[in-house]
């Protein structure tokens, strides 16, 4: 039986309890990156799950930030970002860019490679974003940047954020007998 469902139309008026949806959402395993730009010329970065790609071409992503917080401030400043995809080795670094209320500027993580955004040193990618356009939800900004330059790496795993901690992937173990499929994710 299907539980009873309820379609909200005008979120002003009715919204789900905010811890509720807040539990709700720490179901949904998110990779873990680090948004990046320059805060007074010096590297500065914020840990995000909230990141998404929109479109392959052309290429485009989008990630959502406090309005009030400096990493938005500054994109919008600058109109530029970068985001580096964490490897499963890079917990502290997520640790560090995800402390509330902590300066997070990036020298003892920062590549020392020239771009057009600060990138973490081993990464398991880094885009360098041209800001497009911004639009204001609630207390958050969502930023949509056209990915202009790509560093990656096919080697290492991804740094998981799940029920509000930090996890990583863990390779199935080749013993087991095969199913006999083969299963592929049909994005777009």
């Amino acid at each position: 039986m299907l539980p009873d469902l309820k379609l909200v139309i005008d979120p002003t008026s009715e919204s789900a309890p905010v811890a509720e949806f807040a539990d709700a959402m720490s179901a949904l395993a998110s990779g873990v990156v680090l948004v990046t730009c320059r805060v007074g010329e010096r590297p500065w970065g914020m840990t995000v799950t909230a990141f998404a790609s929109v479109s392959a071409d052309p290429p485009t992503v989008l990630v959502s930030l406090g309005s009030e917080g400096t990493s938005a401030r500054a994109i919008t400043a600058t109109q530029c970002f970068g985001v580096s995809i964490l490897a499963a080795e890079q917990f502290a670094v997520a640790r560090y860019g995800s402390a509330p209320g902590a300066t997070k500027f990036l020298e003892r993580f920062a590549d020392s490679g020239r771009g057009a955004s600060p990138a973490v040193a081993g990464a398991l990618a880094h885009l360098d974003c041209e800001l497009f356009e911004t639009v204001e939800v609630a207390d958050h900004t969502v930023l949509f940047g056209r990915v202009k330059a790509v560093r990656s790496s096919r080697a290492g795993t991804a740094l998981l954020y799940h029920r509000r901690a930090y996890r990583t992937l863990v390779e199935p173990d080749r013993a087991q007998p095969s199913t006999g499929r083969n299963i592929r994710c049909l994005s777009s």
